[in-house]
């Protein structure tokens, strides 16, 4: 039997977040959301609305690609509409990668067409690259971690984040 979209590989259900929470996290208006989730079909909630009093789902992931969307907009003036497939691109690099993994990550956009997740440190141009976006992500994990991180009751204290590792 197939798992459904919100449970993860562990068996344990995801945390998912109504449009309500994502509008907070994310700026954008209800009309916004609306527009961009369903509408257009831009960026896609987990889970769908099922009407009144069944708010549609989000992932933390969805909610950085939104996040990240709004940054294209607002600050870049760039069309969404004219980069559905991007869009989508980007919700496929983001929905295999974990919260850490991707702490220290930018996310470049080769000529707004090609996504990839660099190393901070590794933000290099070559001669014969395309025109990139360079986006960094630790702004936005950061405003995404109080509402995602793992709600643990215990008076255990927290672990210090991996910094790297050394063979």
């Amino acid at each position: 039997m197939e798992k459904p979209d919100f449970i993860s590989a562990t068996g344990r259900p995801s945390i998912l977040i109504p449009a309500g929470q994502v509008q907070k996290l994310t700026g954008l208006t209800t009309n916004q959301l609306r527009e961009w989730s369903h509408r257009r079909g831009l960026i896609l909630p987990e889970i769908e609305a099922e009407g009144p009093g069944r708010p549609a789902l989000y992932s933390w992931q969805t909610v950085l690609l939104l996040r990240l969307a709004a940054v294209l907009r607002q600050k870049f003036k760039i069309e969404l509409q004219a980069h559905k497939v991007l869009l989508h691109a980007l919700h496929d690099l983001l929905s295999g990668a974990s919260f850490p993994a991707l702490r220290g990550s930018v996310l470049a956009l080769r000529a707004m067409e090609q996504c990839e997740m660099l190393p901070e440190g590794f933000v290099r141009v070559g001669k014969d690259d395309l025109d990139t976006l360079f986006l960094r992500l630790d702004p936005h994990l950061d405003v995404l971690e109080a509402q995602f991180a793992p709600q643990d009751k215990s008076d255990q204290l927290p672990l210090f984040r991996l910094l790297g590792l050394r063979q």
